[in-house]
């Protein structure tokens, strides 16, 4: 990507955020022109800060760079902040590691392949299973299955394996919902990187408050590259939910928050699912 393209990039996501109707989680293809030499994915992210303003940022959905920023006060049209090119390169060049094949030895190949046929023959089962504890791994407690209420309802996986459940117990709109992420045992090999993302992303949020009020410094443009590196890498794992029959829903937008360390409790890891 060049300059000129970047600039193209943030005029389009300009006029994007000032239309009527964009939300959060809502998506654009910007398509390959004369000025862009490729089509781009964009998303919008919005969050609330602790003083009431609310910033919304255009993402790429492969890379995770932020290509720009709206931060606005109640009743305010706002101003935008521009992401530079050196950070949107870098994000851009995070995102092509980390989706480069990586060299397997026969042992490893044998074991990601017995993986993937275990979980495909998982999946097939669910789609005829009459009893549900038949399919329940050993990890979720069985006492609470005889209560419909309490039997794991969501999966969350990443590519084929299986991360956790959730009953997703917190219904904050109809296409929304929240609840307790229960880990599995594979959970853990990504714990640490979600755990840090989350931290990530508040330390993001304040480097973008303080530029809202016109402080800037070296400390922001860190932050906000570390924020964008982990975005990469979670959006690698492809994560996606399926209900108890093993279908996989349309969510356009699943989110774990690993909270656990922070709080020293195990039991403080939440799953958020945006449905369609």
């Amino acid at each position: 990507m060049t300059q000129a393209e970047l600039e193209h990039i943030q005029q389009v996501c300009h006029e994007w955020l000032r239309q009527s109707g964009t939300s959060k989680g809502s998506r654009l293809t910007v398509p390959a022109t004369d000025q862009l030499h490729e089509p781009v994915e964009l998303e919008i992210k919005a969050i609330l800060s602790f003083d009431n303003v609310l910033i919304t940022s255009v993402v790429d959905v492969n890379s995770g760079a932020c290509y720009t920023k709206l931060i606005a006060s109640p009743g305010e049209e706002g101003v935008f902040f521009d992401t530079p090119f050196d950070q949107i390169a870098s994000a851009a060049a995070a995102a092509r590691e980390l989706k480069a094949e990586p060299v397997l030895r026969g042992t490893q190949k044998r074991y990601q392949d017995a993986l993937s046929r275990l979980a495909e023959t998982q999946l097939a089962q669910a789609e005829t299973a009459k009893d549900f504890t038949d399919l329940t791994p050993s990890w979720i407690a069985r006492q609470n299955l005889d209560v419909d209420d309490e039997r794991p309802k969501f999966f969350l996986y990443s590519d084929q394996k299986l991360l956790g459940y959730s009953l997703l117990e917190r219904v904050r709109s109809d296409d929304q919902r929240s609840g307790r992420f229960r880990a599995s045992d594979d959970y853990f090999e990504y714990a640490e990187m979600l755990t840090a993302f989350v931290e990530a992303e508040n330390d993001c949020l304040e480097a973008n408050v303080r530029e809202a009020y016109g402080l800037f410094d070296a400390e922001n443009a860190e932050l906000q590259a570390r924020f964008a590196e982990l975005s990469s890498q979670v959006n690698a794992l492809q994560l996606y939910v399926a209900d108890d029959t093993g279908r996989r829903l349309d969510t356009p937008e699943v989110r774990i928050e690993d909270l656990s360390k922070k709080y020293d409790d195990e039991t403080e890891r939440w799953l958020y699912v945006t449905l369609k």
